[in-house]
């Protein structure tokens, strides 16, 4: 999006202020459940146990449903979101994996919160994101993602690929919405 166009941060937040994150809605739950399967699948192929493992959530919003999803299965959960969860110290820490999801369509600097993202991460660890790929450019016009006011930039199974060469991960998940990369070391 032209940074011209973009909503200022107060315009910004409360457009997130009526998103619907419902902790006890089961559909909404039921949506991160792909994510956290392939999160699980992975730390169990490692021979890694949840008490094992601590995540972030990068993102998470003002109900931060996902860390509480994934720490009722045991694993150490610790919330980050620009608005709803500042708390700068949880960005101070390594983790086993990071979760970013619904997040990165709404990054001003993609390519610098990436770094970031990479850098909360142990080696070895996953960062485990959600977000919707565009399929090219004859269907982005009638994308209904697009229509959204704060999300500012688009990724597509493409840019995915393209984002696990260059910043030397292992993309082990890669299904629209849900991308989970490892970094290698």
């Amino acid at each position: 999006m032209n940074p011209a166009e973009r909503l200022g941060p107060q315009e910004e937040k409360q457009r997130y202020d009526q998103h619907e994150n419902n902790p006890s809605s089961a559909g909404y739950q039921a949506f991160f459940e792909p994510l956290i399967q392939g999160i699980d699948d992975y730390f169990k192929a490692a021979g890694m146990s949840p008490s094992q493992l601590s995540v972030l959530d990068f993102g998470c919003g003002p109900t931060a449903v996902l860390s509480q999803l994934l720490a009722s299965k045991g694993y150490k959960a610790f919330n980050y979101d620009l608005y709803y969860h500042p708390d700068q110290e949880q960005l101070r820490r390594t983790y086993h994996f990071v979760t970013s999801t619904e997040v990165w369509e709404h990054l001003y600097n993609p390519r610098q919160e990436i770094e970031r993202q990479l850098r909360l991460l142990k080696p070895g660890g996953i960062l485990a994101v959600m977000t919707s790929g565009h399929r090219g450019e004859a269907s982005f016009h009638d994308w209904h993602y697009r229509r959204d006011l704060t999300h500012v930039v688009f990724f597509s199974e493409k840019t995915m690929k393209w984002i696990a060469n260059h910043f030397k991960l292992q993309l082990i998940k890669s299904k629209s919405p849900y991308w989970i990369f490892q970094k290698l070391f």
